[in-house]
């Protein structure tokens, strides 16, 4: 971006209290999926895009249920969307300052890590296992680079593929042979 445009803008966004920074301004899956296509189709599949669908029907108007299940309900968002763990997406969405790395993230893209898992993934959340960062990022990784699913990852997700690995070279013979 050029610098030029990228000090007014920063501050324009910055000036903004959080509150009205993140009021309405919430873009949805579609929009991320224009420029990330596998990570959306990643999301799409997981249990967090499902995550309203799976409460019974009497917990969907559950505030204690829908902090967690669906926290983007009022803009019109189920279950939990990009935006619930990487922030509102209108000041970063845009392709010129999602190219700029630093810029994104200074006018609120977010990098979530294992405390905003825990935000919801509680000791009181009702699961039959304690929640495990480090086994359970792997089931939601969009972030591998050139991830692309395979046939079978849309209807059960699984953690990211390993890169082809060569085949073993024949074993040789004692004597070089």
């Amino acid at each position: 971006m050029l610098p030029a445009l990228r000090l007014p803008l920063l501050a324009a966004v910055l000036a903004l209290p959080p509150a009205a920074r993140a009021a309405g301004d919430k873009v949805g899956p579609e929009a991320c999926k224009a420029c990330h296509p596998s990570a959306y189709e990643r999301w799409r599949v997981s249990p967090h895009a499902r995550a309203l669908e799976v409460l019974p029907a009497e917990r969907r108007e559950d505030p204690r249920c829908l902090s967690c299940h669906a926290p983007d309900r009022e803009d019109g968002l189920a279950g939990v969307s990009c935006e619930t763990c990487h922030g509102p997406g209108r000041a970063y969405a845009a392709d010129y300052v999602m190219r700029d790395r630093e810029l994104a993230r200074a006018v609120g893209l977010v990098d979530p890590g294992p405390k905003t898992c825990l935000a919801c993934h509680t000791d009181s959340t009702p699961s039959l296992l304690r929640f495990d960062p480090k086994r359970k990022l792997p089931l939601i990784d969009h972030w591998t680079p050139h991830w692309t699913p395979a046939p079978g990852d849309a209807a059960v997700p699984a953690g990211p593929r390993a890169p082809a690995r060569p085949a073993p070279a024949p074993a040789r013979r004692p004597g070089g042979r």
